[in-house]
This record gives C-alpha cells, structure tokens and sequence, in this order.
C-alpha cells in the first residue's frame, strides 16, 4: 500500500501543473456543499462502489477529504472504481 501511496503523489505532483477537465467537473458535480473539496460520502455519490480504503489512499495530504488534484490524481491513475451513470 506504501507504494501505491507514493505513486499517488507523485502523480498528484504532476497534476498541479494540468487539472484534468474531468476531474473539474466531477469536483463541481459531487460537491454539495461548495466547499471545494470531497469527503467519502460526497464522493460516493458519483463512485458507489469506492471502498474506504481507496479514498484513504488516494486522500494524499490525510485530511479526510479529496481536493481537486488528489481526484486528477486518483482519475488519472485509474483507482477509481465505476462511475456512476
């Protein structure tokens, strides 16, 4: 898990220079309350199936929520499951 950590954030690094586009507009889809960021429950709404075990891996600062370039970073990497419709 360790590794799959690290790699994480090092895609998160690259992700500061190029937000994907779909990530953006998954981040303003899921998030109800506007506050810029993506707890589990939020996100759940567009993953159903995510495992809180993911969205801990993928929360690369460790602060209970997904900003918009962990998201870049999680879609980029593919560790996301489904999407739903």
């Amino acid at each position: 898990m360790a590794r799959f950590a690290m790699a994480l954030l090092a895609l998160a690094g690259l992700s500061l220079v190029a937000i994907s586009a779909t990530a953006a507009e998954h981040m303003a889809a899921l998030d109800s309350n506007d506050d810029g960021m993506l707890t589990f429950e939020e996100l759940l709404v567009g993953y159903p199936a995510l495992e809180a075990s993911v969205f801990e891996a993928v929360d690369a600062n460790g602060d209970g929520m997904l900003n918009e370039t962990e998201l870049a970073a999680a879609e980029e990497a593919g560790v996301l499951p489904e999407q739903a419709g």
